[in-house]
């Protein structure tokens, strides 16, 4: 089945709001609130990001080499993707869809240092390394009464120009 290369988004420069809300720890970032003392600065998120009571995980992952064949999604709450020392990316799809579509599928880029905080119900991928392996961190209700269902995407895999080459062990990343 055809991989259809799908345009990529990344938090704090570009507009994310059809998919979630975007925190970046950064001086005068509207989304957060800093303070700062004597060898320390701290930043938080200025709302709540969730209503339920969260988990916090920690996913170690591969770099991303092979186009994304399936999603999930959760509606009963609110999962908050944050990297540890580098940069993420993923593959998203609008929750308006009862499945997710290869056509209104996007990739987002979590830079360090930015969060992002996925809408209820949008259809995501797990994360990836962009250029080496990684981890990230994730809040979310962890509710065993909603597990996670991958649905294949409708219409074929997506990928981003990133790596619209990777098939079949081949290089990971334009140079």
């Amino acid at each position: 089945m055809k991989s259809h290369v799908r345009p990529t988004y990344t938090v704090g420069i570009d507009d994310i709001s059809a998919w979630g809300q975007e925190l970046c720890f950064s001086p005068e970032h509207p989304t957060v609130i800093q303070a700062s003392g004597e060898g320390w600065e701290d930043f938080k998120s200025r709302e709540k990001i969730n209503s339920n009571p969260v988990n916090l995980a920690m996913t170690f992952v591969e770099c991303f080499d092979a186009p994304v064949t399936a999603l999930e999604r959760h509606d009963h709450t609110q999962e908050t993707l944050l990297p540890t020392s580098e940069p993420i990316i993923f593959a998203v799809c609008s929750s308006q869809h009862p499945v997710p579509t290869a056509e209104d599928s996007a990739f987002i880029v979590i830079p360090r240092g930015c969060a992002m905080i996925l809408h209820r119900g949008t259809w995501h991928s797990p994360c990836f390394g962009i250029d080496s392996s990684t981890a990230y961190h994730w809040l979310a209700d962890s509710d065993p009464r909603f597990p996670s269902e991958w649905i294949p995407i409708e219409g074929g895999s997506v990928t981003t120009a990133l790596f619209a080459h990777c098939t079949d062990g081949g290089p990971r990343r334009h140079s």
